[in-house]
């Protein structure tokens, strides 16, 4: 018999991967401080409705292995677990820490304002497009090292996906509590976040490949684009 008394509360609070307690209705009775942060690019039905397709159809525990995506949060596995009829909780695992594992090349690279160089080429992009565009963006990112053209030429190819979509949103900000691995080299990662009500997904491959030489991650939904960019200092 497992004898411990300490409360494990601090432990799950702190835990790197979001952890959510629904009681039978679907109200959030506790969620930890990482899946605070997942609230904001998942909806508290769209979890739930998770849970419980994926919860054990007795009392106990069920992990699955699963490939899920909010916004810029990836996840490879979920554990859903309950006790009793009031309450079920779902624990969501971070995928692995991301590592390119290439020598840094920074020949042509200039140390860039990002917000800058992103609003040129949206105006650029605004010539061709008459739908709506909404820009977030966090004006304190620091400058940090760029190639000015090799990222122009992925944001034209990011934007020509959306030439026939009404409305754009695009959200420009510091990732909080990860880093990349570049040539075995940590750096915070600056997140670039597009979403649309409808894009071309034909050059998504090209697009990944393109920015894998550049040391970017690329990740793709039906309706929304997410780079995650190395601030090389």
């Amino acid at each position: 018999m497992n004898t411990i008394s300490t409360d494990f509360q601090f432990f799950i609070e702190y835990d790197s991967n979001p952890f959510v307690l629904f009681n039978a209705g679907g109200k959030i009775i506790y969620l930890n401080s990482s899946a605070e942060l997942l609230m904001g690019s998942c909806s508290r039905k769209e979890l739930f409705e998770i849970t419980l397709s994926y919860a054990p159809k007795t009392l106990g525990y069920k992990k699955t292995l699963i490939d899920l995506s909010f916004g810029f949060f990836e996840f490879y596995s979920i554990n859903v677990l309950y006790n009793n009829d009031d309450e079920i909780a779902i624990h969501l695992y971070n995928k692995p820490m991301v590592k390119i594992n290439k020598n840094v090349n920074l020949d042509g690279y200039t140390l860039t304002d990002l917000n800058l160089l992103f609003e040129a080429n949206i105006e650029l992009f605004k010539m061709q497009y008459s739908g709506k565009i909404t820009l977030f963006t966090d004006y304190d990112l620091p400058k940090f090292q760029v190639h000015q053209n090799n990222f122009s030429f992925l944001l034209r190819l990011l934007l020509e996906q959306l030439k026939d979509s009404e409305k754009i949103e695009i959200l420009i900000k510091m990732k909080v509590g990860e880093i990349i691995v570049v040539d075995k080299k940590r750096y915070p990662i600056v997140i670039l976040e597009i979403k649309t009500n409808r894009r071309n997904q034909s050059n998504d491959t090209e697009i990944k490949e393109i920015a894998m030489k550049n040391y970017i991650n690329a990740h793709f939904q039906v309706k929304s684009m997410v780079l995650e960019i190395p601030a090389l200092f």
